[in-house]
C-alpha cells in the first residue's frame, strides 16, 4: 500500500511537473513571439540603428581602448551586438533573445529565494518594462546588456555563495570587482538586491554592512589609483547615463523591481492559502491562463503606450534621405504628420531631388518659411549631419565638411559621418585624407562594401567622376571662394548662381525669396529659368509672378518662349474674388480659399511671417 500511495504520489508529481513546463512553454513561445513582431513590424530596429548610428571596427586597437576603464568590456559588447539593427529583423531577433536572457535570469533568482513555489509570470515583468523602454529609438542596448550581466552576477552569488561569513564575503568582493569592471556603475544594482537578499533571508547585518563599505570604496579606489577617471563618473557611469541619454523613471521603476520582488516573495510565503497567495502562486489551469491573459493585456498596453509613432515617421523620412529614397520620404511626408524643422529640411530637399520644389513646395505646408531650407541655428549642432548633407547637395563641398566634423564632435564617429568625411576628401581630390577615412569603413562589417568599392578611385579617379551625381556636383561648385555666413547660410546661394549650372542654388534661391516675402529679388533672378531646361514656367513661380503683377499695377515679366498658364490665371482671379467677398477678412474668407492651400498666394496669406 505505502509503495502504491508513494508511486501514485510520485505519477501526480510528474503529471504536475510536465502539465507546469508545458504551460511554460507556451506561455513563453506566445510572449517572445509577441516581442519579435512588435519589435519588427511597429519599432523596426533598423531606425535604432539609424538613431544612434552605432559604430564598431574589426580592429585591435579599437577594442583594446575598451579595456582601459570600467563599464569598457560591456561597452565593447554593445558596440558589437548594435550593429544587427542594421536589419530590421536580426534587430528585432536579438532584443527578443535578450529579453529572453533577463527573463530566463529573473526566474532562476526568484526559484533561488522560493524553491517550492515559484510565484507564476513574476520573471516576465522586466520583460515588460524593457520593450516600453526599447520603444525609445534614443535608448541604449548598453543598459539593457548591464542589467543581463549584474542578474547574472546575482544568480552566481545566490547558488554558489558559501556559508562561512570570510569565504562568503571573499566571493562578494571577487564578483563585485568584476561586475564593476564590465559594467560599472550598474554594478549598484547588484550589491543592492544581494544586501537585502542577506539581510531578508539569511539575517546577516554585519555581512551585508561589509558589503556596502566596500561598493563605497572599489570606484573611489579605481578613480584614485587605476583608471583615468573621474570619481563622480567611477560611481555614475553607465548607471544615471549613457553619452546624451539620460535614465528616465522607467529604468528606475526596473531597477527598483528586484529588490521588490524579495519583499513580494517574502510576504508571499506567509500567504499561500489566502487569496494572495493563490492568484499569484496557483498552479491551477484557470490561475495560469488568467495570469497569462492578464499579463498578455499588460504587454499589449506598454506597447501600446510606449510607441512614439512621430519619433518613427522623423526617422523614417531620416532613414529615407540618407538613402537618397526621396519619393518614400515625401510619401511619408504626404500622410499629415506633426513635422519638425529637420523634416521640413528633408522634405524640400526630397522635392527638388524629384523635380517638385518649384511646383509642389506649398503642396508641403511650409512651417517654418525660409528656415525650411536651411535649419534654424538653434537646431544644426544635433543634427550637424543632416545640415551637412544640404551643403554637399549644393556643391558647397568645404562647408559639407565643416560640418561633418561638427557631427563628430558631437556624436562621435560613425559610419554615416565617414562615409560623408571619405566623399568630401574625393570631391576635394584629397585622396590621402579620403583614404583614411575609406580605410577606417573597411573595418566595420555593414560598409566595408561600400569602402573597398570606393578605395579603388583612389587610384583611378575616372571612375569616381564617371558618377553621375559626383560629375555633376564637380561643375556645380563655386566658381570663387567666399565665406557662408554662419547666422545666414541662405546668402551664399545668390553667391552661388554665378555658377549657371548649380541648378539646386537656383531653386533654393527662388524658393527662399518666396518664403521669405522677397518677391523684388524672385523677380530680380526670374530670366535664369533660361540656363536650364524647364519645359515651361514651374507653378510657385507662376503665381508669384501674378502677385507682382498685381503689386506693380499689371507691369509684365518677359520670359521668351514661356506664358503663363491659364488655369493659373483662373485660380488666382478665383482667390482675389472669393477676398473681396469677404472684404479681404482671411478668418472669414479661410473655408473658401483652404482649396487652394497648395499655392503660393495661400502661404502668403495664412503661413507667412515677416521677419523684423
Amino acid at each position: 500500500m505505502l509503495k502504491s500511495k508513494d508511486g501514485k504520489a510520485f505519477h501526480k508529481g510528474a503529471i504536475k511537473k510536465s502539465q507546469d513546463t508545458a504551460w511554460s512553454l507556451l506561455f513563453t513561445i506566445i510572449f517572445l513571439s509577441f516581442y519579435f513582431i512588435y519589435l519588427l513590424f511597429r519599432i523596426n530596429p533598423k531606425l535604432i540603428y539609424q538613431s544612434q548610428g552605432p559604430i564598431f571596427f574589426l580592429d585591435k586597437y579599437f577594442i583594446n581602448e575598451f579595456f582601459s576603464y570600467p563599464g569598457g568590456v560591456n561597452e565593447l559588447i554593445s558596440s558589437f551586438l548594435s550593429q544587427f539593427f542594421y536589419y530590421s529583423w536580426t534587430g528585432a531577433l536579438l532584443l527578443a533573445l535578450v529579453f529572453a536572457l533577463v527573463t530566463w535570469n529573473t526566474k532562476l533568482f526568484i526559484k533561488s529565494i522560493r524553491p517550492n513555489t515559484p510565484i507564476l509570470y513574476l520573471h516576465w515583468v522586466p520583460s515588460l518594462f524593457l520593450l516600453a523602454l526599447h520603444s525609445n529609438y534614443r535608448f541604449p542596448l548598453i543598459l539593457t546588456l548591464g542589467l543581463l550581466w549584474a542578474l547574472l552576477g546575482l544568480n552566481i552569488y545566490v547558488r554558489l555563495a558559501p556559508s562561512n561569513n570570510s569565504l562568503r564575503f571573499l566571493f562578494y568582493i571577487i564578483i563585485h570587482a568584476m561586475l564593476y569592471y564590465i559594467i560599472a556603475g550598474q554594478v549598484f544594482i547588484f550589491s543592492i538586491i544581494i544586501i537585502l537578499y542577506d539581510v531578508l533571508y539569511h539575517r546577516r547585518i554585519l555581512l551585508p554592512l561589509l558589503y556596502i563599505i566596500f561598493a563605497g570604496l572599489l570606484p573611489y579606489i579605481g578613480a584614485s589609483a587605476l583608471f583615468v577617471l573621474h570619481i563622480q563618473d567611477a560611481y555614475v557611469m553607465h548607471l544615471t547615463s549613457y553619452n546624451t541619454y539620460r535614465l528616465t523613471w522607467l529604468s528606475w521603476v526596473l531597477y527598483a523591481f528586484f529588490p521588490l520582488v524579495l519583499l513580494l516573495v517574502r510576504i508571499s510565503q506567509k500567504s499561500t492559502n489566502n487569496l494572495f497567495g493563490r492568484l499569484f502562486s496557483g498552479r491551477s489551469v484557470p490561475i495560469r491562463l488568467i495570469q497569462g491573459v492578464l499579463f498578455l493585456v499588460l504587454i499589449i498596453i506598454a506597447a501600446r503606450h510606449s510607441y512614439d509613432k512621430n519619433g518613427k515617421a522623423f526617422l523614417m523620412i531620416d532613414h529615407y534621405a540618407r538613402f537618397e529614397e526621396w519619393e518614400k520620404v515625401l510619401d511619408i511626408a504626404q500622410k499629415g504628420l506633426p513635422i519638425s524643422n529637420v523634416v521640413q529640411c528633408q522634405v524640400n530637399r526630397a522635392l527638388y531631388h524629384t523635380g517638385n520644389l518649384c511646383d509642389k513646395m506649398f503642396g508641403m505646408t511650409q512651417l517654418f518659411g525660409s528656415d525650411g531650407l536651411f535649419m534654424v541655428e538653434s537646431m544644426r549642432g544635433q543634427f550637424a549631419l543632416q545640415y551637412s548633407d544640404v551643403f554637399f547637395d549644393l556643391g558647397l563641398i568645404n562647408e559639407s565638411e565643416h560640418w561633418a566634423y561638427e557631427a563628430i564632435a558631437a556624436n562621435g564617429d560613425t559610419a554615416w559621418i565617414l562615409q560623408r568625411l571619405a566623399l568630401v576628401y574625393l570631391m576635394e581630390e584629397k585622396r590621402d585624407i579620403a583614404e583614411k577615412y575609406l580605410t577606417m569603413l573597411q573595418k566595420t562589417i555593414w560598409h566595408k562594401a561600400w569602402a573597398t568599392q570606393y578605395h579603388t578611385y583612389l587610384a583611378d579617379s575616372n571612375g569616381f567622376w564617371a558618377h553621375p551625381q559626383y560629375r555633376y556636383l564637380k561643375s556645380t561648385m563655386p566658381v570663387s571662394d567666399f565665406l557662408v555666413s554662419p547666422a545666414k547660410p541662405e546668402l551664399c546661394l545668390e553667391k552661388l548662381l554665378e555658377n549657371t549650372k548649380n541648378k539646386m542654388a537656383f531653386e533654393y534661391f527662388m524658393a527662399y525669396c518666396l518664403l521669405d516675402g522677397q518677391i523684388g529679388s524672385f523677380i530680380k533672378h526670374i530670366h535664369r529659368l533660361n540656363y536650364f531646361d524647364y519645359p515651361k514656367i514651374p507653378r510657385h513661380f507662376e503665381e508669384a509672378i501674378l502677385i507682382y503683377n498685381q503689386l506693380t499695377g499689371g507691369k509684365g515679366i518677359a520670359l521668351p518662349g514661356k506664358r503663363i498658364s491659364e488655369e493659373t490665371i483662373r485660380k488666382f482671379n478665383d482667390f482675389n474674388s472669393i477676398k473681396a467677398k469677404h472684404k479681404n477678412n482671411k478668418e472669414a474668407a479661410y473655408t473658401e480659399l483652404k482649396k487652394y492651400r497648395d499655392t503660393y498666394w495661400f502661404y502668403g496669406l495664412y503661413y507667412f511671417k515677416p521677419k523684423e
